[in-house]
């Protein structure tokens, strides 16, 4: 990985917080592993039932014609996420089946298809960029791990970077907005963090991050551990993504707390389930660490995980707001605490 040295200590803190008590009282899971089987295969269950939901859908080429690869899981970036997740498991554990199901609707004419569909897009249109290409770079290099290969993905793969890069240098750290960092599609950090885990093997690449790093980065690192809150937009916790960063370039985890659980809405609905995805990836520094076979850390991430999947309705609930992405987002903190196999 990149040459960086990362000498910042951050101590993050919580946006909204509950005590301990109430966490359990609200949460009859908590002295429960969540890390279970069971968990897994309904999470993995659900994104595959979700690729096959093709309406509604507000995906990127729903009105092109012959439609799109990934019409599927509401949105064109969840059903990538959901491919990238599915992919990962079933390579980990050898699951022949779900590898076939996978590699029928992956298989190079669609995908060739796909990539010249993203090269004709009007970015200046796009809501959604660069948040929905940094994942499918994602999905790409989980895909050049199978046996034999097609040469186009590394040829895709390039392309993607490319597109990405140009994107990370054009434009300004902290991206605009009221308070400067955004976490949610337009997160410059968060596209950065995603390069940084498809594991570039380009020199130039890695030289163009190294130097977006060193120049916009670095000058910013203690501002954004030090957030306290976020807009109701975000998805993301920026100190968690921040934290991250520091972890996969260093793999040295830097002090992180997360807090006491997060007291979750008495529903959700498409305008306001964003705050949910803000909680999740709250948690993802911790299952790094576990990950890395730090069990306090484990611990913490487990608690965070238990008061959250107690309440199923906002996981494996309505489709359309929650049950569409929200297993993606958990299957990312068990990668990360599985060590990112």
């Amino acid at each position: 990985m990149l040459p960086l040295l990362l000498s910042l200590a951050i101590a993050l803190s919580p946006s909204v917080e509950i005590s301990q008590d109430q966490a359990a009282k609200s949460s009859p899971m908590m002295d429960v592993n969540p890390d279970s089987k069971e968990l897994r295969k309904e999470l993995l269950l659900l994104m595959r039932a979700g690729i096959k939901v093709e309406a509604p859908n507000h995906g990127l080429f729903q009105d092109e014609e012959g439609g799109s690869l990934f019409s599927g899981s509401y949105d064109w970036h969840s059903c990538v996420i959901a491919h990238w997740c599915l992919l990962s498991a079933a390579r980990a554990s050898a699951d022949e089946e779900l590898e076939s199901w996978l590699m029928g609707r992956l298989n190079i004419e669609s995908l060739r298809r796909e990539v010249g569909l993203i090269e004709r897009r009007d970015l200046k249109r796009s809501a959604t960029f660069p948040y929905d290409e940094a994942w499918f770079l994602m999905m790409l290099v989980e895909l050049m791990e199978r046996p034999n290969a097609p040469d186009e993905l590394s040829h895709w793969r390039t392309l993607i970077e490319e597109r990405l890069l140009s994107w990370l240098e054009e434009r300004p750290f902290p991206s605009s907005s009221k308070r400067g960092f955004i976490g949610s599609y337009g997160s410059w950090l968060n596209t950065y963090l995603l390069m940084v885990w498809s594991r570039p093997e380009r020199e130039e690449t890695l030289l163009r991050l190294q130097a977006l790093h060193t120049e916009k980065i670095r000058p910013r690192s203690e501002e954004l551990g030090m957030l306290k809150t976020g807009s109701e937009y975000d998805f993301l916790w920026l100190p968690a993504i921040n934290a991250l960063l520091e972890r996969s370039l260093e793999k040295l985890p830097s002090p992180y707390d997360p807090g006491a659980p997060q007291a979750l809405p008495e529903k959700v609905i498409v305008a306001t389930v964003h705050p949910l995805g803000v909680a999740i990836s709250r948690t993802w520094p911790d299952a790094f660490d576990a990950g890395l076979g730090d069990e306090s850390a484990r611990g913490r991430y487990h608690q965070h995980l238990s008061h959250f999947i107690a309440r199923e309705d906002l996981w494996a609930g309505d489709f359309d707001a929650c049950s569409h992405w929200l297993p993606q987002y958990l299957w990312i903190g068990l990668w990360l605490s599985d060590g990112r196999p």
